[in-house]
């Protein structure tokens, strides 16, 4: 581990539409500190792969890893979280709706000394049924945790790496990591941050996803009130 190094982990799943972008506004943001940039490929039946290979090509400080098939969103951020080595590990989509110029922010957090850094969502670029939709699942989760967590959908968060050490010991596929690094906190904040309306490519947002990510944050829940 690196304390001074800071890893960003970002799953990608068919976004070959979004990721030239996503290179110009990411790197920027990332060039005047020590960092990592880990892309996920799971299972992308587009040309995510092959671009970010080329990109790897160009860029030390990136590493590519594929899954070999598509097995969703949380273990492809755990395989992420097992191959980084920083003492500050970001999660983000690789969309764009969280906007990469907000990393600062929770660079900014963690170095005062918190170790899980949560974001709120303001001004959502959404339709009617997700936010809806979001705020329900919010409410209920907060009820059966005890937590007050604002946004458990937002994507982009930063652990540091005790958190996520102690998350990686968790082996199950059905816990929801936002939630578990809540209850392992010592020092944790949230922070308000921008939103975006997906310019590329199609949502990966449907009813089964919500009703899957409500189950895991049940299970989770339950989880950490025997820790």
């Amino acid at each position: 581990m690196d304390t001074e190094l800071i890893s960003v982990v970002i799953p990608v799943y068919n976004e070959e539409q979004s990721l030239s972008a996503l290179f110009s506004r990411l790197f920027p943001v990332m060039s005047d500190v020590q960092h990592e940039i880990i892309f996920i490929n799971d299972g992308s039946q587009d040309k995510s792969l092959s671009i970010l290979q080329n990109e790897q090509k160009n860029n030390s400080h990136i590493k590519v890893i594929d899954m070999g098939g598509n097995y969703g969103q949380h273990r492809a951020i755990m395989k992420g979280f097992e191959q980084c080595a920083g003492g500050l590990i970001i999660t983000m989509d690789a969309d764009l709706q969280n906007p990469p110029e907000e990393i600062p922010k929770i660079i900014s957090e963690y170095k005062r000394g918190h170790d899980v850094i949560g974001t709120i969502r303001i001004n959502r670029q959404d339709n009617f049924f997700r936010k809806k939709a979001s705020r329900i699942v919010n409410k209920i989760t907060n009820i059966i945790t005890g937590f007050k967590i604002s946004d458990y959908g937002c994507m982009l968060r930063g652990y540091s790496r005790n958190i996520i050490t102690e998350v990686l010991k968790s082996k199950r596929d059905d816990i929801f990591i936002p939630a578990l690094a809540q209850k392992l906190a010592q020092n944790p904040v949230e922070i308000e941050i921008s939103h975006s309306e997906r310019e590329y490519g199609r949502s990966k947002y449907s009813l089964y996803r919500l009703i899957k990510l409500f189950m895991s944050l049940i299970r989770t829940a339950y989880m950490a009130r025997r820790r």
